[in-house]
């Protein structure tokens, strides 16, 4: 019995320590696990995160497009919190008049075409801040940013008389001389197509308005340094008094021009680690 008693006791204390062992390798084996995975997860965090900033300022210039036209912008905002921005901006535009038609001389293939009835063109600058918010921040490098944006401010409305080569003294012309189109005068039998773009620039005529822009903003740049942002959105232009581009009788002339556009930019922030 004494035998069988040490026997099975000592059958016992070896399934003990063969599991002690088991649970001692497993044990092992789990932070050994553990710490390679933390290592992972470590690494990954800090291309995810690094390298750990905090941003103060970004920089943009870019392409403006719009229903009417196009254009450029610069932009500088500052941080004033975690994906919050306060903005100042400068843009240039052309403005069409809703009811223009590129128009050519028949007779005449190689004459530069131009719309019947136009006046003046229109350009407008604008100066203004805004509000910026990045809603969904770049988690990663070559990752997209979601936000939106709104400015205001003054637009200035510059209207440029239109010039024309004006055929004399009929079809086939005999020599041609650069006019400020008059629609009263110069009927489409006599102009040959419009002229230089410099014509008139000394005759600008102000047009003091405001403006205000909404849109959102996708950042996709590679490093979070770099932006590279297109903005989609919607944008009003306002005069106290029409600005005439047609002549009056060949279309209604507006004092509130709303466009929807798309702004291209690229830029950089600066930070402090």
């Amino acid at each position: 019995m004494a035998v069988s008693i040490r026997s099975t006791s000592s059958t016992f204390n070896a399934a003990l320590v063969r599991r002690a062992a088991w649970a001692v390798l497993l044990l092992a084996a789990s932070g050994v696990l553990g710490q390679v995975f933390a290592q992972g997860a470590s690494f990954e965090n800090e291309d995810e995160d690094a390298p750990k900033t905090v941003f103060t300022h970004r920089y943009e210039a870019g392409l403006s497009l719009h229903t009417r036209g196009m254009g450029g912008i610069l932009e500088r905002g500052k941080y004033r919190g975690v994906g919050k921005l306060s903005t100042w901006s400068i843009g240039f535009s052309s403005m069409k008049h809703a009811k223009e038609v590129r128009s050519f001389n028949p007779a005449y293939d190689q004459a530069r075409s131009y719309v019947f009835g136009k006046v003046n063109a229109l350009y407008i600058l604008r100066l203004g801040w805004g509000k910026r918010t990045v809603a969904s921040p770049k988690l990663r490098n070559g990752g997209v940013s979601v936000g939106w944006h709104y400015s205001f401010g003054a637009a200035l409305g510059l209207t440029k008389p239109v010039y024309l080569e004006i055929g004399y003294p009929q079809i086939p012309y005999t020599y041609l001389l650069t006019q400020r189109y008059d629609p009263s005068e110069h009927g489409t039998d006599d102009i040959y197509g419009r002229a230089g773009a410099m014509n008139g620039i000394l005759e600008l005529t102000p047009h003091p308005g405001g403006y205000f822009r909404a849109a959102a903003d996708f950042e996709y740049g590679r490093e979070r340094e770099t932006l590279r942002t297109l903005s989609v959105g919607v944008q009003i232009d306002a005069f106290p008094t029409r600005v005439v581009i047609m002549a009056e009788e060949f279309g209604q002339n507006d004092r509130l021009f709303l466009t929807l556009f798309a702004h291209w930019t690229l830029g950089r922030q600066k930070f402090k680690t």
